[in-house]
């Protein structure tokens, strides 16, 4: 889909041009809390499945004998923001010059694992270990509303634990919606028809009145508390299953595409949280895992942020945007003209309740990440080295849920926090 198709289709979703109002969904009658507070913001994550090299983007190191940098490339700053400036990406400083002011980059956090899962877990939970939650989970099970959709994932990694209930999988062709209108029946291995419009009716009739049956009989305690949520569920499906137009995911696989849905829905409120993976340019095998041929990072990063740069004033004003990838790549290129696996890479915030105008972080000539003081962002060689924990710890201020209980060893870059 071009972006002028996608365009068109956020303006139908009155998003584009904060047009919000224009969606007539029932949801929107519910009482919002004041817009702008960190207890209502809410957070998009693109995540950059494969492992993206900070050396096309965010790392100009050109005076480096150690790093191999790109061809055609140089380094540049705009709005405060050092970034390498590639002929083949020139989206990457359009961005800056028109959201830099929104921006921050983190440089030189360190993932600490080489392995694609083990990575991915630890860049979004702070742990290899199996049975934590991730931040987009955390932050939605911790929404002082009651959103129908706490975090959409729409594709990307997902962890879930305490919270997994908080996650409902919208699915990368819109399995969501049609579970809820039925759609989903005819597509199985033995096609079944649904019952009329008006036996539905009846069914979800029949379900809420034993639900209200339930809450109003049940003992004090755990089994009010049973009742309760069966009528809080009966409700919310009725919810969701108007929503089901909005559900539908874009037929194109472009990311400016797939970004329609998750922005309709925080937009909206539907969500507190939405999750996207964006894995490669014009659907090449290896993607962002570029072990072959490095150059294709710079169509990577193109499309990124041109997508960023289409989609960013379609945004909520209280929404902020977690671009990452689980990796960097090594800073030599190996025999087949690709990068291999790097602990260090990159990330950026944009937009709600970020100091923008700033990369916080660096690299030194072997692209190793530099220590940084955590009050002021500023490198410093008695500072803080940055983990993913830092990363998530940040992100959670952001969204007014305290970190400590959440995030061990590690404290928010409070410079990265406006």
């Amino acid at each position: 889909m071009s972006l002028t198709a996608t365009r068109r289709r956020l303006l139908q979703l009155g998003l584009a041009g904060g047009l919000v109002p224009a969606l007539s969904l029932p949801f929107l009658s519910r009482p919002a809390r004041a817009e702008g507070s960190a207890a209502d913001r809410r957070f998009l994550f693109i995540f950059c499945q494969g492992g993206w090299d900070p050396a096309w983007a965010f790392a100009p190191l050109f005076d480096s004998g150690r790093v191999d940098m790109p061809s055609e490339a140089a380094a540049a700053e705009v709005e405060g923001i050092p970034f390498v400036d590639v002929a083949a990406a020139p989206s990457v400083r359009g961005f800056f010059e028109q959201f830099g002011d929104q921006t921050c980059v983190i440089n030189g956090l360190e993932i600490q694992a080489v392995a694609h899962s083990a990575c991915e877990r630890i860049a979004m939970t702070n742990s290899a270990t199996e049975g934590g939650d991730d931040w987009a989970a955390i932050l939605a099970g911790n929404a002082h509303t009651a959103p129908l959709i706490p975090h959409l994932h729409v594709s990307g990694p997902a962890f879930g634990n305490r919270f997994a209930s908080s996650i409902v999988r919208g699915g990368t062709s819109g399995q969501l919606a049609s579970l809820l209108d039925g759609e989903a029946l005819a597509r199985s291995d033995l096609p079944a028809g649904g019952l009329s419009e008006s036996a539905l009716r009846l069914a979800d009739a029949r379900s809420l009145a034993r639900a209200q049956r339930w809450a109003s009989t049940a003992p004090a305690g755990r089994g009010a508390q049973l009742g309760e949520a069966a009528v809080a569920a009966e409700g919310a499906l009725g919810e969701l299953t108007d929503l089901s137009d909005m559900l539908v995911q874009g037929g194109s696989t472009a990311l400016v595409d797939r970004l329609a849905l998750p922005l309709a829905a925080l937009s909206a409120g539907v969500s507190r949280t939405a999750m996207v993976s964006y894995k490669a340019w014009d659907n090449v095998f290896n993607g962002w895992d570029t072990h072959q041929d490095v150059s294709l990072q710079a169509n990577h990063y193109e499309e990124l942020f041109a997508a960023l740069t289409t989609v960013l004033p379609a945004l909520g004003s209280n929404t902020t945007v977690v671009v990452l990838s689980e990796m960097g790549r090594f800073p030599r290129i190996n025999t087949t003209g690709g990068k291999d696996h790097w602990t260090y890479t990159s990330a950026m915030l944009i937009g709600a309740g970020v100091a923008g105008g700033q990369a916080i972080g660096a690299y030194d000539s072997e692209l190793l990440g530099l220590p940084v003081d955590l009050a002021s962002g500023a490198l410093h060689s008695g500072g803080t080295s940055l983990l993913a924990g830092h990363l998530g710890a940040t992100l959670l201020a952001l969204g007014d849920v305290d970190p400590a209980e959440y995030v061990r060893g590690a404290s928010p870059i409070l410079a990265a926090i406006r």
